[in-house]
């Protein structure tokens, strides 16, 4: 059975043997899709290329690299080889600005323009990939003269989406995108980024449904485990650590709570901030419960013709395990 949804890991989190097996067990499981995150973890192209000759059936997907530190030709050239290396497994290729402390402190890049960055890496890197010559003289960073990758076009649409949390990034998937990624999706955030990436579709003149909205999609392995718990706790205080998503926990009901986290937080007491989430906060913006609140989720984003990323928040102390068991927990789940 082939589950319409993918799974993913920080590659940061395990060795890569434990990932080659992870891979090949959500395989076997049936994903859609498999999804390497990049951040401060092993290159994702790198490790693409090997899961590429490691897996059958699977799609390999990125979610995300950023479109800072690579260049849309060389994302092009990329996106090209792991297609040819995976015999057209390649994508969905999420790209997005990456998280401010990663670019920032990691690569000592600012996080400038983004909105704009993010329509010249979409039509460049899809030009290149789908045209024999390809030119983008009005680029404001890149300007492509009359280019071509050395073996050509690829045979089929790798489909570009773009991880966005902001209106204009929702928006801007609307226009240009194939997708949007996004986290913490709920109704009241899933009403607002439709009409975001509406109101980009319609300046298109695109339909809505070309665009497809994925979210990853936090879990834990035991929802009785007090250790699990407070891991799926501690990955929601990182997320309240972001402004972007306190308009989401604002229509959600949740933005005070939101804006204390934060707060604490900000002081570096991130243990102080993990615990004082509180319980209806993580079961609203995570998948915390047994296998029927599992599935009563899963039902509700098929309905709604979403695509869910899982996410395994794992223990410390059982990191490879715990990945292992909230795949198959949530292939379980995802079964009816």
């Amino acid at each position: 059975m082939k589950l319409d949804m993918g799974v993913m890991l920080h590659t940061g989190d395990m060795p890569y043997d434990d990932i080659i097996r992870f891979a090949q067990e959500a395989e076997a499981l049936g994903y859609h899709g498999f999804w390497l995150t990049e951040e401060s973890g092993k290159e994702a192209f790198s490790l693409l290329g090997v899961l590429a000759r490691e897996t059958r059936r699977i799609n390999l997907c990125t979610g995300i690299v950023n479109f800072y530190s690579r260049s849309p030709t060389t994302l092009a050239m990329a996106a090209r080889s792991i297609h040819d290396l995976s015999h057209g497994r390649f994508g969905p290729f999420g790209v997005g600005t990456g998280g401010v402390g990663f670019m920032e402190r990691g690569h000592g890049i600012v996080i400038e323009r983004p909105v704009g960055r993010a329509r010249e890496t979409v039509e460049i890197v899809r030009g290149l990939l789908s045209q024999r010559r390809f030119s983008y003289p009005d680029g404001k960073w890149f300007r492509p003269q009359d280019f071509h990758l050395r073996e050509g076009p690829i045979d089929k649409t790798i489909p570009i989406w773009l991880a966005a949390l902001g209106p204009q990034m929702a928006e801007m998937s609307g226009k240009v995108a194939d997708g949007m990624i996004a986290n913490w999706l709920v109704p009241e955030s899933l009403a607002i980024y439709r009409s975001q990436v509406r109101k980009g579709t319609e300046q298109a003149n695109r339909a809505l449904s070309e665009v497809t909205i994925a979210a990853l999609t936090q879990v834990t392995i035991d929802y009785k485990d007090a250790e699990a718990l407070m891991a799926q706790k501690r990955g929601l205080a990182f997320y309240c650590a972001s402004k972007h998503y306190h308009p989401i926990a604002d229509a959600a009901g949740f933005g005070d709570v939101a804006r204390k986290i934060y707060d604490i937080w900000q002081k570096g007491d991130f243990k102080k901030a993990a615990a004082n989430i509180p319980d209806d906060f993580m079961k609203k913006f995570s998948i915390t419960g047994d296998e029927e609140t599992a599935r009563n989720y899963l039902k509700w984003m098929k309905a709604e013709a979403c695509y869910p990323i899982i996410y395994p928040l794992p223990r410390h102390k059982n990191i490879v395990e715990d990945h292992f068991v909230a795949m198959r927990n949530m292939a379980k789940a995802a079964k009816w």
